[in-house]
């Protein structure tokens, strides 16, 4: 029979999903705003996540070799986020690519190495809401309001399906499971709602 600490872990993965799914939402309306609202809602972004970064980076034990890769990676992502303001579609497409490319090396090396994985869980799912807000504003930014909004309700619904079916699949199983078991199928989720503003 399932544990009640089993039960709390499966109510503290959905309620961080649909916790995303509130905000994605409260940022698509920022979102949706003119193209200089856009352009401070993107440089806010950006500004929020450098700040996570930032406080990701000071939790790492000062002093330990193993840690000094992240630091470099962590330090040349918080380079590529405080450039300058994207004026045009073309500079937010060219600073997106670099900040993803980064972020890319980051979620590599955090996934290939269990001590990191470990320390780093929270990230992972941070890194993925993040790319979403960029999906999200690239969207914005480069097709009209209504047909973000088509692709934004589309992405929101399947997101908020694979929540269910989440929470159903793991409210039958019976074996113990704990947070980190959940890291990749919250990722998934969060792919599903990326994936819609690339139809």
């Amino acid at each position: 029979m399932k544990t009640a600490e089993n039960t709390k872990i499966i109510d503290k993965a959905v309620d961080f999903l649909r916790k995303a799914a509130v905000e994605l939402e409260e940022f698509q309306v920022q979102a949706s705003l003119g193209k200089a609202e856009l352009q401070d809602t993107y440089e806010d972004t950006k500004k929020k996540f450098n700040q996570f970064i930032h406080d990701s980076k000071f939790k790492m034990k000062q002093g330990k070799d193993k840690f000094d890769d992240m630091r470099t990676l962590f330090d040349e992502l918080i380079v590529q986020l405080n450039l300058g303001k994207a004026e045009t579609v073309d500079a937010f497409k060219e600073q997106k690519g670099k900040i993803l490319s980064k972020i890319h090396e980051i979620e590599v090396k955090v996934k290939t190495n269990e001590t990191l994985n470990n320390f780093y869980k929270q990230l992972l799912l941070d890194i993925e809401m993040f790319k979403v807000k960029l999906e999200i504003l690239e969207n914005n930014l480069e097709k009209g309001k209504d047909s973000f909004k088509s692709n934004y309700d589309k992405g929101k619904q399947e997101f908020l399906d694979y929540v269910e079916k989440f929470k159903k699949k793991y409210e039958k199983e019976k074996e113990d499971t704990t947070w980190e078991h959940f890291q990749g199928e919250m990722s998934e989720a969060f792919k599903h709602f990326k994936q819609a503003f690339k139809k």
